[in-house]
């Protein structure tokens, strides 16, 4: 995300050999987490990251 805010789940689960749902989640619970947020809509946005603290 931070190479290509425009990412999707589907590309990144093809990079990391997971699954598409699996990325989702994670992305998920980054986003709940405040460590990363959606700039625009859904097909013409982009990832932002907010928080690059280890935790």
């Amino acid at each position: 995300m931070k190479q290509d805010p425009r990412i999707t789940a589907a590309e990144i689960a093809m990079q990391l050999n997971m699954s598409s749902r699996g990325v989702e989640k994670r992305i998920r619970k980054l986003r709940e987490a405040g460590k990363i947020k959606r700039i625009g809509g859904r097909f013409g946005g982009s990832w932002e990251i907010v928080n690059l603290d280890n935790d």
